[in-house]
């Protein structure tokens, strides 16, 4: 029994692990955040008591899960930075994007993952303890948004799809990878990545768990002629990657506003958080905002060396 295990490595009472496991729909705080391009996002972060479920599961359970090379998302050791160099060499872009990726993920597809499992987890689960751990990860049948367990779950659910499109690619040429809802296609060949797309549907047409659709108006066909823009990075036409001239401008104008004692206090954690970004995205501005403004600038906003109004 997975909760009887839970208990005796965690010294926790059984009983009450049931009891938040039979409540869990229960024990989430739901919002809504705005999007970027307009519409609200859901978000439902589990109470303390099921995130520590969650994360035990995490720890000793589904980080034994196959996850397919193609995937960078929720994945130590790899970062977008990484993502975008592996399109650097192409000259043409596809970027697919799923529509409610992480709600579209039902317990059935969590349970048939665990099914089809059993040579690679560490210990045999019961047909119960495979309801129960549904029971744990997803709120009102579906992982969600805000769950510690549902990143590596969402990337071990696709490793199928992600393997057949992979092995797709690699016949006909083509760089694939995956950064969470963000499918990245690159090539050098013109009119191959109308191919892909073609393929990549029937792929998700044919697949019954998870049922995933393509979000249609996120869909971009792109080439070297003009800017790439892969997990929010952009692969200039020389092939570097860089944050963007937008990003840059916002970016200065907030260095600025420090120096002048002009920032907004909210904006002070933004801009560091920025700062650390780059230095490891890209380096080459970091140096050159150093040049301009001076290191010693640069360093208090990372100590967070807030200077109020006068």
């Amino acid at each position: 029994m997975i909760v009887k295990r839970i208990a005796q490595e965690t010294g926790l009472d059984s009983a009450y692990l049931d009891k938040v496991v039979r409540t869990a729909s229960h024990r989430y705080k739901t919002y809504k955040i705005a999007k970027k391009n307009g519409g609200l996002r859901i978000i439902s972060h589990p109470a303390k008591e099921l995130k520590f479920l969650q994360r035990w599961l995490v720890s000793n359970l589904f980080c034994h899960l196959p996850i397919h090379s193609a995937v960078f998302s929720y994945r130590e050791g790899r970062n977008i930075k990484q993502l975008a160099e592996t399109h650097i060499a192409n000259n043409f872009l596809l970027r697919i994007d799923f529509e409610g990726f992480f709600p579209s993920i039902l317990v059935r597809d969590v349970s048939n993952l665990l099914k089809n499992s059993i040579d690679v987890l560490p210990f045999q689960l019961s047909r119960s303890d495979v309801n129960k751990i549904g029971m744990i990860v997803c709120k009102d049948g579906r992982i969600t948004i805000g769950a510690p367990s549902s990143p590596m779950l969402s990337n071990a659910i696709l490793f199928n799809i992600d393997t057949e499109i992979a092995d797709a690619c690699v016949k006909k040429g083509v760089v694939y990878t995956r950064y969470a809802d963000d499918l990245y296609f690159s090539t050098n060949e013109p009119m191959v990545l109308q191919e892909v797309f073609e393929g990549v549907k029937g792929v998700l047409r044919k697949n019954k768990s998870p049922k995933i659709r393509i979000n249609a108006e996120k869909t971009i066909f792109t080439s070297r002629k003009h800017k790439k823009m892969v997990t929010g990075l952009y692969i200039t036409p020389d092939r570097r990657v860089s944050i963007g001239r937008q990003k840059k401008r916002a970016i200065k104008a907030l260095v600025y506003s420090y120096i002048n004692q002009s920032i907004a206090e909210e904006d002070m954690s933004y801009l560091r958080g920025y700062l650390s970004y780059i230095k490891s995205v890209e380096p080459g501005f970091l140096r050159s905002l150093e040049k301009k403004y001076g290191q010693e600038v640069l360093q208090k906003i990372m100590i967070h060396e807030y200077v109020k109004r006068k």
